[in-house]
């Protein structure tokens, strides 16, 4: 029997009992040693060996404050020792009522009623759900489908990797759920037509009252952190209206300020229906997400016949201590300026890695917005190679098929953006030789 009782261990140690017991989600089996990490302080995380690495990618895009962030540590004791938790199954708590109430101050009117949950995925199913149970309670049944675009990428549950057109996100999986389609992603390969034509085309070849909704994220993350063009979300937003169909924004990787904005959407002046947001919501602190969505969807759920209200949540949905993190974490954004940081530090991060990387061998594209850069390499190979050398350098970034994502946590300093352009630098000429 293996001995896990808390002790101190080695790091050949744990790479021993990770090799053994522990199943890593989207990562091949028997690929080398992982790295493990033990601890982290702002921008930096140490592994178990003791070696310190700059965080280029913020965890999973979720550490958006860093580590051991004071203001949040304190939170985190104060509330638990108060209530960790109370569920909103016909009661409430405190941190979850204030949560909510600031999410709807900094959406705007009309997206003022929020269901929370804790994670990414689902917060996509709960979407899934509150769009076509809007539409059944409206008189619309059969309006179920549910449309995306075909690079997006939404969640790894099952009705998220329906909607996800990669095979790696549902191979093996099935049988699916019917009811999802999906369009091709602007600019995309072989797609001559203009972006927002291809919706158009889609709702009238299923029938507009057949389609529930249109889920998009205004920056593609797994999809390649590829920026939608400017005025895309605008041109959507009106085909929506047209044909009565809910448009539901993806923004549990874009936003809480990783572009440089509250949310990427307001980028384009837009309100849509429904809003997921995750990750950089708790900063990593707590599992949490939310899905916020108008005033006149949340109001169609009171005319159930069932309940009279919504008819999904978790156990946990508004725990206590993940909302009183996540009102620090929007607390901390705004007292401390981080929107317009991350802004002034996503241009130079942006601007030095199109600046430097641009025309050099094996890179095919740089683009990004904000805190959020990818660079495109012309084969998977590549760019895990490069990866590998950045991490050798100290340096962490995120390999994506041939995509190598970079997203700093949002107190990165403009010192450490230097540092993760020269690491990319460096690698990239290093591999090209």
């Amino acid at each position: 029997m293996t001995d896990t009782a808390p002790q101190t261990r080695t790091g050949e140690e744990l790479a021993e009992l990770d090799r053994r017991h522990l199943l890593h989600p989207w990562t091949p089996h028997g690929v080398g040693d992982r790295l493990v990490l033990a601890e982290g302080r702002g921008c930096e995380v140490t592994d178990s060996y003791g070696r310190t690495y700059l965080d280029g990618r913020s965890g999973q895009f979720n550490a958006t404050l860093g580590y051991r962030h004071p203001r949040v540590l304190a939170t985190i004791e104060e509330q638990a020792g108060k209530l960790m938790t109370y569920a909103l199954l016909g009661s409430s708590n405190e941190p979850a009522v204030l949560l909510a109430a600031r999410l709807a101050e900094l959406l705007g009117e009309p997206l003022e009623r929020t269901l929370f949950c804790n994670s990414g995925s689902e917060a996509t199913e709960a979407a899934i759900r509150i769009v076509r149970m809007y539409h059944a309670l409206r008189g619309e049944p059969r309006r179920t489908t549910v449309i995306s675009l075909a690079d997006g990428y939404h969640g790894t549950t099952v009705a998220a990797a329906a909607m996800s057109a990669s095979p790696i996100a549902w191979t093996g999986c099935g049988p699916l759920p019917e009811g999802f389609v999906q369009i091709p992603t602007p600019g995309s390969a072989g797609d001559t037509r203009p972006g927002p034509q291809a919706l158009e085309e889609a709702i009238v070849a299923q029938g507009a009252e057949n389609v529930a909704a249109f889920f998009v994220e205004p920056v593609l993350g797994v999809g390649g952190i590829r920026p939608l063009p400017a005025g895309y979300l605008r041109a959507v937003r009106e085909i929506c209206d047209r044909h009565g169909v809910l448009l539901v924004v993806d923004e549990v990787t874009t936003g809480l300020g990783r572009t440089g904005a509250w949310f990427a959407h307001q980028r384009e002046d837009i309100r849509p229906d429904v809003i997921t947001t995750g990750k950089g919501l708790a900063a990593g602190y707590v599992p949490f997400a939310a899905v916020t969505m108008t005033t006149a969807v949340a109001d169609v759920f009171a005319s159930d016949p069932m309940l009279g209200g919504l008819r999904h949540g978790h156990t946990t949905s508004g725990h206590a201590l993940g909302a009183a993190v996540a009102l620090t974490v929007l607390r901390t954004i705004e007292e401390e300026g981080l929107i317009d940081h991350a802004a002034a530090m996503g241009e130079r991060l942006c601007g030095q890695l199109a600046d430097r990387l641009k025309g050099l061998d094996g890179v095919s594209d740089v683009r990004g917005v904000g805190l959020l850069a990818g660079v495109e390499f012309d084969s998977f190979a590549r760019a895990a190679q490069v990866s590998q050398a950045c991490l050798g350098a100290g340096v962490v970034v995120r390999s994506e098929g041939p995509v190598l994502s970079v997203a700093p946590p949002l107190i990165v300093t403009a010192p450490q953006v230097d540092r993760i352009v020269d690491a990319l630098y460096d690698a990239t000429v290093a591999a090209a030789g």
